[in-house]
């Protein structure tokens, strides 16, 4: 005798809230009350929520009750098919396959080895079995302030008739018209602002990186420094030789011109030349040369916190930056170069004289 425990187990679930399988677990109903859906626009109909429960193995005897009454057999028959039922659907389950039950649900294994239940859309509340899905679209109305009685007479339709609400338009404050003008200018203002200070930027790093090379070797600094010295000792000779020219070809022309001047530029002549001061040249210690302002700053600052006068001279486009002080003797100048260099972990070199 075929018996279809499947088919039973679904009618059970309308009257009963617990359905059980003896050995293998019992299926559970919780009412559900109308959920409204306002993503797909429905409301749902009043349910029962269906679990499956594998604690549930004591027989109560419920679905051997209900077999034996609707396929008119004994109770040990009944027994016997449900028995061979569930060892079908364990049979199943150890293969890691999935066990259909028609219209309630299907059972399945995790990779944890439990049991799973997936429920069907079946709809076992009595009350409201049957019952589809209500679809509703969401009426927005907007009152208008400025709506005349004679227009909504009109939308009222004929007598006898429904009164139909009218859908009108807000009217917008001048606020929210202008807020679009007022965040496109606050934008174009913003970018503008953006522009000039990136522009600005440009501008200082390209003004700050020199076109040459920023390390140059102290050797190569003193080189260029003594190249200058000749060249500026030179051309003060030639000023120099020029100026005792001038001054010889006016003193006889004087004394070709005027004979009553002779004995006063004889005196002139054999007094003694007017004594100068000695001028005490001061050198100058390169330390570091930067390319950049700030570096040099900083230096400088550091310079003066270790209580030297700091000074600095351009050249090119390095910032030489060192201290200046008298010309002395070359062993004094020698241990100031090596305490310059000690501290600063430099190599200072002399570039004036």
């Amino acid at each position: 005798m075929n018996i279809d425990v499947a088919k039973a187990i679904k009618e059970l679930l309308f009257t009963n809230e617990a359905v059980i399988l003896p050995g293998l677990g019992g299926f559970t109903g919780t009412p559900v009350s109308a959920v409204v859906d306002y993503v797909q626009g429905s409301v749902q109909p009043p349910s029962k929520k269906l679990e499956f429960n594998p604690n549930l193995v004591i027989n109560d005897g419920v679905l051997v009750n209900h077999i034996q009454k609707s396929e008119v057999i004994t109770a040990q028959d009944a027994t016997v098919a449900i028995e061979s039922y569930v060892a079908g659907i364990k049979e199943s389950l150890e293969q890691r396959e999935i066990v259909d039950i028609p219209e309630v649900g299907r059972l399945y294994k995790d990779y944890e080895q439990k049991v799973r239940f997936m429920p069907e859309n079946t709809n076992f509340e009595i009350s409201s079995y049957g019952l589809p899905a209500v679809k509703f679209n969401p009426i927005v109305r907007q009152k208008n302030p400025g709506t005349n009685t004679a227009s909504a007479t009109q939308q009222t339709g004929t007598a006898g008739s429904a009164p139909v609400s009218p859908i009108v338009v807000e009217d917008k404050s001048w606020a929210e018209k202008a807020l679009p003008w007022l965040i496109a200018a606050a934008a174009v203002l913003l970018a503008f602002s953006l522009f000039m200070w990136l522009n600005d930027t440009t501008s200082e790093q390209q003004a700050d990186v020199p076109q040459e090379r920023v390390n140059v070797k102290p050797s190569q600094e003193s080189e260029l420094a003594e190249t200058e010295g000749d060249m500026i000792e030179s051309n003060e000779e030639s000023v120099a030789d020029d100026g005792a020219a001038n001054t010889e070809s006016d003193t006889d022309n004087g004394n070709s011109s005027s004979s009553s001047n002779n004995m006063d530029n004889d005196k002139d002549a054999d007094a003694d030349p007017p004594s100068t001061q000695p001028v005490v040249k001061n050198i100058f210690v390169v330390i570091h040369s930067f390319g950049n302002e700030a570096n040099a700053r900083k230096f400088v600052r550091e310079l003066e916190r270790a209580g030297y006068t700091p000074t600095t001279k351009r050249r090119g486009g390095l910032k030489r930056v060192g201290v200046e002080v008298p010309s002395a003797r070359a062993n004094e100048i020698d241990s100031l170069l090596e305490e310059l260099g000690r501290k600063f972990k430099a190599s200072p070199v002399v570039v004036d004289y």
